[in-house]
């Protein structure tokens, strides 16, 4: 996506967490409003056709929770570029890796239960960095929300390598 904020191009004010269902919303009043069968010329068209394009991409963005969250702190005007996790904390993901990989591709059960941990893993994450951002906003100091959001990605594609082997 361009340098355009998400938020601005749907017309909404950054907050964290992103509601999945205020975007929706914002998209579909975007559809309404820009619609290219909604236009009366081939420029017109063109146009909508873009803003559109711009539109869906933003929605897409916002409804990632990694990307979101780099939204978020480029609203506030802070560095968005992650920053490395602590090598202890990779030997432990690692290990999580391990046992989540395990369990996805056991019986019914070991799934069911790598895919609640993988749920609550992402709603903790979720939660850490609302707090890491609001300690951020206060102090300055963006270095903790920048490792949330590897924390984050690194869950991420843990869940979704996981699903995508298992086939």
């Amino acid at each position: 996506m361009s340098d355009a904020c998400p938020f601005a191009i749907l017309g909404l004010a950054p907050s964290w967490p992103v509601d999945a269902a205020t975007v929706h919303r914002a998209r579909l009043m975007a559809a309404a409003r820009f619609h290219p069968d909604r236009a009366a010329d081939p420029v017109q068209r063109a146009d909508f056709e873009a803003r559109m394009g711009s539109v869906n991409r933003a929605a897409e963005h916002l409804l990632d929770p990694v990307l979101a969250a780099g939204a978020v702190l480029r609203a506030a005007g802070a560095d968005a570029s992650e920053l490395p996790l602590p090598p202890m904390e990779l030997a432990e993901l690692l290990e999580r890796r391990e046992w989540f990989d395990e369990r996805i591709h056991g019986d019914t059960a070991a799934q069911a239960e790598a895919r609640a941990w993988a749920a609550s893993e992402r709603e903790s994450l979720v939660a850490r960095f609302g707090t890491a951002l609001a300690e951020g906003r206060a102090s300055g100091a963006w270095s903790e929300p920048r490792r949330t959001i590897a924390r984050l990605r690194a869950l991420v594609r843990m869940t979704d390598d996981g699903s995508a082997r298992r086939g």
